[in-house]
């Protein structure tokens, strides 16, 4: 138990809900699994509870949200094994995207396991069952039970790629002594960016906590693809102008449509390959397009790209390289709403010209310095989007445009061996 005395309002509050209301937080996750975003076969490990045992020896642990971060860790994950081929690590996220994805591209040396609810016995289950020698959070998953049940266990608790948006800090500054009580639980950070780190002092973390500036997403390997539906679909798509609308949320996919709509208007050889962020909202993205139903295939569903297909509705997982492999021209979603962004590295790496909303903020750092170096184009409306397109249809253009951008992120600093330095301090 904390010492209550100690503890501002906001977290004694916090710690007993987390503590008493343990099964009423319980009926969140039944409603969840009905929503389809648990996986109904491992949810007792979203309790702590798992039907795998703890491997020998040394165990890390990356607590992370969902694909991008995890996928961030992998070369540090594999930094870390150069120099200890006897370390296990244990990969934690909450989505059923990401542990899918997971399975296909962690190292054999990794666990997956989702994440455990923020109370009290379910952290308490999870921290006893795996007894992990270091716990690293990933960018921003901040949950003070969790983080709390880590140190009393005395566990080494680091947070890398420390990511804090405007809103995030300003909120955070409203309770500031809670903040610091949570942030100074760490005992390494590095921060994603200047801004950030600017951020987590002002909130009172020890400065002798801050060991440096270090973004893992710069670094993270190219995305995988098979390579027989490449040369399938290269073949399908020889006379087709295609493009790519990756990560799109709602309300995004009308917009894109839309414009895809007049696109094939003008020229009935564009093609639109449409990858929702979240796959399994397919049905209700093609209810939200049924206008336009009959130009549209599904890739789930095995349906033939016809001569007069405008649309492909690309709703399955880990495919997003092969989309990027097959189009020089991608519209990165999560920007014409305000979502804030996806990672903009990984189109570069495959050399795409890249299209982006105003929405950036989650990758405002990235997004400017490709704006610099002109490897992506802006748009605010559908009209400037369709534009946008046709002059990047262009091949030339785009390509130069999209060669810019892969020199940028091959130009970056590998800095992993920084972190994985300091990780080798605490095991």
């Amino acid at each position: 138990m904390f010492k209550s005395k100690k503890l501002p309002f906001i977290l004694k509050l916090y710690f007993f809900v987390t503590k008493y209301f343990g099964p009423f937080l319980s009926l969140v996750l039944q409603y969840r699994l009905i929503k389809g975003k648990e996986d109904k076969k491992r949810i007792l490990e979203r309790k702590g509870i798992s039907k795998l045992e703890r491997p020998l020896g040394s165990l890390v642990w990356f607590n992370a949200a969902s694909v991008g971060e995890a996928l961030s860790i992998l070369n540090l994950i594999e930094d870390l094994s150069k120099k200890n081929k006897k370390l296990k690590f244990l990969i934690t996220t909450t989505t059923i995207t990401s542990s899918k994805i997971l399975k296909e591209s962690m190292p054999t040396n990794c666990i997956h396991q989702f994440s455990p609810i923020d109370t009290l016995s379910a952290t308490t289950n999870f921290l006893n069952h795996w007894k992990p020698n270091l716990a690293i959070f990933v960018e921003s998953e901040f949950w003070p039970r969790l983080i709390f049940e880590i140190k009393k266990q005395q566990i080494p608790l680091g947070l890398i790629n420390a990511r804090m948006e405007k809103k995030t800090f300003e909120n955070w500054l409203k309770i500031k002594t809670t903040s610091m009580q949570i942030l100074n639980k760490f005992d390494f950070v590095y921060s994603n960016d200047h801004l950030t780190a600017k951020r987590l002092q002002s909130l009172g973390i020890e400065k002798k906590i801050l060991f440096g500036i270090s973004s893992l997403k710069e670094q993270a390997p190219p995305l995988t693809y098979s390579k027989n539906e490449y040369y399938r679909f290269k073949n399908l798509l020889k006379d087709k102008i295609v493009w790519v609308a990756a990560s799109t949320h709602e309300g995004e996919e009308e917009l894109v449509v839309e414009a895809q709509q007049i696109l094939h208007e003008i020229d009935k050889n564009y093609l639109l390959i449409l990858v929702p962020r979240h796959p399994n909202r397919s049905e209700l993205i093609l209810k939200n397009i049924a206008f336009y139903s009959t130009f549209t295939k599904i890739r789930s569903k095995n349906q033939k790209i016809a001569k007069d297909t405008s649309i492909y509705l690309a709703d399955t997982l880990g495919e997003l390289g092969l989309w990027f492999m097959l189009s020089k021209i991608v519209f990165l979603g999560g920007s014409l709403v305000n979502i804030g962004g996806h990672n903009p590295y990984e189109p570069c790496r495959f050399g795409c010209a890249i299209i982006t909303g105003p929405y950036v903020h989650n990758f405002k750092k990235a997004f400017d310095q490709l704006s610099e170096k002109n490897a992506l184009k802006y748009v605010k409306s559908v009209e400037e989007l369709v534009e946008t397109i046709k002059i990047l249809s262009n091949h030339s253009k785009a390509k130069n445009m999209g060669q810019r951008g892969l020199k940028y992120v091959n130009s970056l600093n590998d800095e992993t061996f920084r972190i994985a330095s300091t990780i080798n301090t605490f095991l």
